[in-house]
């Protein structure tokens, strides 16, 4: 089934007949980032108390949401929709069938709607789990990201919770403290201290909507707290931090895009007080607009100025990343194309010093495994 494929009438009537018969939470998710981490976080605090139906995170698409509709029955107590948007009646429709209790938006400001002439418009398509809620229901914004925040005043429902880093937020983190390998810690709400094995600023907001919700669901603030500081940590190729001897592998493996890009170069930098050297490994990014090799070139040129020691691209486009890279000059910096993990491995080999942390972005995680099965075996 494809995203134009439009449901006959006895199909949506059973896809209506699931979810009318449902009367537990579903919770919907958009977002350019952190959708699976919120997904991972939240699925840590409410496996407490229930069953969670949850289809495969990182694939929001139509297939993906209508199987998970499928599975829906009175075992579970809770059910998770993630959804990736794309343009067409049918996103509409699947969501008017799905009618989440609970709309997160991670985050939806992006640079390149600065030239469209009509961004809340943009906006709202981009976030419609929160335009389609059920009666009610409620929607959970960034409060930090503008166009995010602005929903607010553009959908149905006014049962609205807002997160954030300023204490207008009704969930706010302050006292923002990274610790490196040891992760970071924050306040929350101006009382209670928080210490996660998370690693960048988009962690500590995919952490205060996990709350968010999670306290709409009539969990206890400290026992939410409490939860994730003893059962979470960061999913596979969302940042989980792989410590072998002195070196850090930080798994950022899952696919590349400008902004997941940006994420993981500024989380690496965190690491630069704990480590001899940083490096990047990075493929090509997907998501970046008509203009591929030039978005990649731009991406090189932020991360010249980043205090990054060893880039190794891999990719068609990936290379153009190394060329942006090179506009900056300095003989500390060293920057390679690779054209397989062969080369990778190589490459890393002739670099790596006593201690090193190494972001791996982009590139699935085989070549994780490969490069850490590579630092344990360095002596």
């Amino acid at each position: 089934m494809t995203i134009e494929r439009r449901l006959d009438n006895a199909i949506r009537k059973k896809y209506i007949a699931l979810r009318r018969g449902f009367n537990k939470p579903v919770i919907g998710i958009m977002g350019m980032l952190g959708k699976t981490s919120v997904i991972h976080m939240l699925s840590t605090i409410l496996s407490t108390r229930g069953n969670i139906l949850s289809g495969n995170t990182g694939t929001g698409n139509w297939q993906n949401n209508i199987h998970n509709l499928e599975q829906l029955n009175t075992n579970y107590d809770y059910a998770f929709f993630e959804f990736a948007y794309y343009r067409g009646n049918n996103f509409a429709e699947l969501l008017r069938l799905i009618k989440p209790n609970i709309g997160i938006i991670t985050n939806i400001g992006d640079a390149h709607l600065s030239y469209l002439g009509n961004m809340i418009k943009n906006a709202v398509e981009k976030s419609a789990v929160v335009k389609y809620l059920a009666q009610n229901g409620l929607a959970i914004l960034n409060k930090d990201d503008e166009l995010s925040s602005a929903l607010s005043d553009y959908i149905a429902t006014t049962n609205i919770v807002k997160y954030g880093l300023s204490n207008g937020s009704d969930f706010h983190a302050a006292d923002i403290k990274f610790k490196g390998p040891k992760g970071m810690s924050f306040i929350l709400n101006g009382k209670i201290k928080v210490n996660l094995p998370i690693y960048s600023i988009q962690d500590v907001y995919n952490t205060l909507a996990a709350i968010a919700c999670a306290v709409n669901l009539d969990f206890n603030i400290q026992e939410i707290v409490d939860i994730l500081e003893d059962k979470f940590e960061l999913s596979k190729g969302r940042g989980r931090v792989i410590k072998i001897n002195k070196n850090y592998i930080l798994d950022e493996s899952y696919i590349s895009t400008p902004r997941s890009l940006s994420k993981a170069a500024r989380t690496l930098i965190g690491f630069k007080p704990y480590v001899d050297k940083l490096s990047l490994i990075v493929g090509d990014m997907v998501g970046g607009g008509v203009n591929t090799e030039e978005q990649h070139l731009n991406m090189g040129y932020f991360l010249s100025a980043l205090p990054i020691d060893c880039l190794i691209t891999v990719g068609e486009y990936a290379q153009f990343i190394g060329k942006g890279a090179s506009f900056i000059h300095s003989d500390m910096k060293h920057i390679y194309h690779a054209k397989n993990v062969d080369e990778i491995l190589s490459i890393i080999d002739k670099n790596l010093t006593s201690s090193a942390a190494i972001s791996v972005k982009g590139l699935g995680s085989a070549a994780v495994h490969r490069i850490a099965k590579k630092l344990k075996e360095r002596k």
